[in-house]
């Protein structure tokens, strides 16, 4: 890879690492919603085939999930912001979700992700404008079909576009009274329930149909991974840190607005 093509790639990438670090701590959605953007943007900016560089997205914003939501979820652990009974409602469900997500996503094309991402990112980003959420009930619901279901919709939409949960596990916290600063802590554990097994799923990915990358294993792209593991883990507890300082609406509409345009432009282009 010439020294060129390294920069480039890398400077944008770094940029978007910290962000997502930043990103999943103080609002507990994995990083990804930022991670998966950044990636697919900059890739097609080095001309890489738009067939693939969504998967690659995916795909690599799920591992590089991982360590940031270990890192975020003990930040907000030793705040007492994870909800252990929540984790264990949904702790098998959103599993088999991640996993069948992951196969799944491997049938879709690159255009199908896009607009599948911006969809949700249009739903994350309108609910983040919100100053009052719609309030169904007091406590999250103990009954296990419910659970269940939820679970698995939340692991396999997510493990599709490469995102860690937060945006669809946060809102429906919020509707049943779970406080802000809690379902933040708790998302960001079910974020790592998330990505640990739909990566395992994308590392062992069949990719001689098509044409991917030098340093790929499975859909995983290693140098993206490389840059951004430090940048996100040390955003990571910035934004943990943030969280705990900050009242959070003025960021989340300005984040919100950001991730609007993303949405869009994703839409956009998948609709090409």
């Amino acid at each position: 890879m010439e020294i060129f093509t390294l920069v480039s790639l890398i400077i944008p990438i770094a940029i978007g690492g910290i962000s997502s670090g930043i990103i999943a701590g103080l609002f507990g959605v994995g990083g990804g919603i930022i991670l998966v953007p950044s990636i697919v943007f900059t890739l097609e900016f080095l001309n890489y085939n738009q067939n693939i560089t969504m998967h690659i997205a995916v795909a690599t914003s799920l591992a590089l999930i991982i360590p940031t939501a270990i890192s975020s979820t003990w930040g907000h652990y030793k705040k007492n912001v994870v909800d252990l009974k929540i984790i264990n409602r949904f702790f098998l469900p959103v599993i088999i979700g991640s996993v069948f997500g992951a196969f799944f996503a491997q049938q879709v094309s690159g255009d199908g992700l896009r607009l599948l991402f911006g969809i949700i990112a249009i739903f994350s980003s309108i609910n983040m404008m919100q100053k009052n959420q719609l309030i169904l009930g007091q406590a999250m619901p103990t009954n296990f079909s419910f659970n269940s279901l939820i679970g698995f919709v939340i692991g396999s939409f997510s493990a599709m576009v490469g995102i860690g949960g937060g945006a669809l596990s946060i809102p429906l916290m919020n509707i049943f009274s779970v406080m802000q600063h809690k379902a933040t802590g708790t998302a960001s554990a079910i974020g790592l329930i998330i990505a640990i097994p739909s990566t395992i799923v994308y590392l062992f990915s069949d990719i001689n149909k098509l044409s991917f990358p030098e340093w790929t294993i499975g859909m995983v792209y290693l140098p993206v991974f490389i840059v951004f593991v430090p940048l996100t883990i040390i955003g990571a507890q910035v934004g943990v840190a943030l969280a705990h300082r900050l009242d959070g609406l003025i960021l989340r509409r300005i984040f919100s607005i950001f991730l609007l345009i993303m949405a869009i432009r994703m839409i956009y282009v998948g609709l090409q």
